[in-house]
């Protein structure tokens, strides 16, 4: 790919990350730009179109074609190596700033569409050029950039304290082959769930689960570092290299073969993009665990929750498929299950986090989380579920920005179950 291109190049040759004009763009994109059919159904649930920003893939494709058309000239004539390039640069001339980092990259466009258009391969381009070439990005960035560069976390605290959430726990901490050898699952904590309250009561949840199930599970302690998936969704291709390499490494010198996480971006990351980078495991989303642990009589939940609907975090419905799994599980916690557990899936719009949007100003249009907690609430929930913890963070400040949270809840699966197991562990295991 480029980034390999950029890291192997000879002194003094110049090579492009990303796409910046009209020649950068693959076959695809332009396809993609001449075949859409204008249907408007990727804006039907689109969380940026919904809340006023100035993106929706039609409009996108429709830029992109009538530049096609009106510079086909300068594209398809050569042009002396010394000559300047007539094509101007597509971000911002085409595409501009606020469309292209407005994305939460949900994916819903793309699923949406009848004749299945790409939309984020061309968007994850757009970025990494902004970023690694031209140093053009939203200024909180640099802050986010900075604190991943140092610590491996996105609030730049002391990486060596990734592991304390779990000191009281009496969770194993597996620093050799020999130890990961004795336990099931590497349980990924991931950042959120490491560094964030909100995060660290969803991991202890689970942590809980799986002591009660009698799972033998591990984790890495200080010695876990970040997938950096949010950074390759900015554009910041290298840096996620410069993460996502050293834990792959990490993994395989400790024989790691299977991975649960409560991060559904993480979960994304380790399953679909580490093998290109020689990371090979079997990874599970911990709804799909707990499912298991469910079907296998090892826990044993109970009906204590009231009116529980079910938001879909993106990366684990819409990017992989998975919806039933947090669904079985919440209804055998939920009392008044099935009819009050569900949403419009397929139309599940994204709480407003994906895509690094978790860290940049929302200064056009409404809110997104706000805007996805209204439509949760026309639901009269008592608890929304999720099985994120950035969803679990977008949600709940949804709720204080309508004035809701004393009296709607907002609970990871994990917390749910916990809660309602049938022991001490439950009281131990209830969120506070």
């Amino acid at each position: 790919m480029d980034l390999d291109r950029v890291m192997n190049a000879a002194d003094g040759e110049e090579v492009a990350v990303g796409a910046r004009t009209a020649r950068d763009l693959t076959w695809k994109d332009g396809l993609d730009a001449f075949t859409c059919t204008e249907c408007g159904r990727c804006k039907v649930a689109c969380p940026t179109f919904l809340t006023g920003k100035p993106l929706s893939q039609k409009w996108v494709h429709d830029s992109i074609k009538h530049h096609l058309l009106d510079r086909r000239e300068a594209i398809v004539v050569p042009r002396a190596a010394d000559a300047p390039d007539p094509l101007p640069a597509l971000v911002p001339d085409v595409i501009g700033e606020d469309t292209l980092w407005a994305c939460t990259t949900c994916g819903y466009c793309e699923s949406a569409c009848p004749i299945e258009l790409e939309h984020l391969p061309k968007f994850y381009r757009l970025r990494q050029q902004r970023v690694m070439m031209e140093g053009a990005f939203p200024h909180e960035l640099r802050a986010l950039f900075d604190a991943y560069e140092s610590q491996g976390n996105p609030w730049g605290l002391p990486a060596d304290t990734r592991g304390d959430w779990a000191r009281q726990l009496g969770v194993p901490v597996a620093s050799t082959p020999e130890a990961m050898r004795e336990v099931e699952w590497l349980y990924y904590v991931g950042s959120a769930a490491s560094f964030d309250p909100r995060g660290q009561k969803i991991a202890t949840a689970f942590v809980r689960i799986l002591q009660h199930a009698g799972v033998r599970f591990a984790i890495l302690g200080a010695g876990e570092t970040s997938t950096g998936e949010c950074m390759r969704r900015l554009g910041n291709e290298m840096l996620f290299r410069a993460l996502a390499e050293p834990l792959v490494e990490r993994l395989g010198a400790l024989g790691v073969t299977r991975i649960v996480t409560t991060d559904p971006h993480a979960f994304n990351s380790l399953k679909n993009e580490y093998p290109a980078l020689g990371g090979r495991y079997e990874v599970v989303h911990h709804t799909q665990l707990i499912a298991r642990l469910v079907d296998e009589g090892r826990i044993a939940p109970q009906a204590t929750a009231a009116r529980v609907v079910f938001h879909d975090p993106c990366y684990l419905g819409r990017h992989n498929g998975e919806y039933e799994a947090p669904r079985s599980v919440l209804r055998r916690v939920a009392r008044d299950a099935p009819a009050a557990i569900e949403l419009e899936r397929d139309r599940a719009m994204c709480c407003g986090a994906g895509g690094g949007r978790m860290w940049l100003e929302e200064s056009i249009g409404t809110r997104i989380n706000v805007a996805r907690v209204e439509q949760v609430l026309a639901a009269d929930p008592g608890i929304i579920a999720t099985a994120c913890p950035y969803c679990a963070v977008m949600l709940g400040d949804g709720l204080k920005a309508l004035g809701r949270e004393e009296d709607v809840l907002v609970r990871d699966v994990a917390e749910l179950v916990a809660a309602s197991l049938p022991s001490a562990d439950a009281a131990q295991a209830a969120p506070r």
